[in-house]
């Protein structure tokens, strides 16, 4: 008997958490991606665009990989940059990753990449959201074609802006939202639960997301 979505989905959490524990070449990596090859055509909602009710809300994600290879796999805390994080809106000071989410709406329709962020020294916490807006595909209903266009850094826990900039290693009169040249992509989410998304991105990437059950931030 093979196994139901809900027990490969079980296992394929299972080795995300296990794989987070570790590095970016860590053996549970190739299961990882067997698991989420054959759970996407399981998915209990295979037209996530007809039912963006069941998409919308805010999502915590789990794992991202940018290509299949032994080495490919990104843990969720890493150290970056603010640039590498906001499309080069913010210029390229180190930062530490807390957490990647992403916040979808209905009504706009939001399609928010939001990263928590500490400075390297950890003394406070700030968002990094990368604004954008998505469309359906009439031909592909799975597929979410996005446009991010705006990118903000916001304190968190009533960390003042002025604060925040020090922080950062930013001017004092850097503009904390920064306008950029449209970026277009796609995604389509190929698996999705009351709990679980499973996105494969047009430029390669696949992402495994988490709703979470805290209120969105963003939208």
């Amino acid at each position: 008997m093979k196994d139901e979505p809900i027990t490969l989905k079980d296992r394929l959490l299972s080795l995300i958490a296990k794989f987070d524990d570790g590095d970016s070449a860590a053996e549970e990596l190739p299961d990882i991606v067997s698991l989420i090859n054959t759970l996407s055509p399981l998915s209990p909602i295979p037209d996530p665009t007809n039912h963006l009710d069941e998409v919308a809300g805010s999502w915590t994600s789990l794992f991202a990989s940018f290509g299949f290879g032994r080495a490919k796999g990104k843990m969720r805390h890493d150290d970056s940059t603010l640039g590498i994080q906001s499309f080069k809106a913010f210029p390229e000071i180190p930062i530490h990753v807390v957490d990647i989410m992403q916040e979808i709406g209905v009504t706009p329709n939001a399609y928010n990449n939001v990263i928590m962020i500490e400075p390297m020294d950890r003394s406070c916490r700030a968002l990094i959201i990368v604004h954008g807006n998505y469309q359906g595909d009439a031909e592909n209903a799975q597929r979410f074609h996005v446009v991010f266009h705006a990118a903000e850094i916001r304190g968190l826990d009533g960390v003042r802006d002025d604060a925040l900039r020090l922080a950062l290693d930013l001017p004092e009169d850097a503009p904390l939202k920064r306008d950029f040249k449209p970026a277009k992509f796609y995604s389509d989410v190929v698996y999705l639960d009351e709990t679980t998304r499973i996105n494969f991105g047009g430029m390669g990437g696949v992402y495994v997301l988490e709703r979470r059950l805290e209120p969105a931030l963003t939208i």
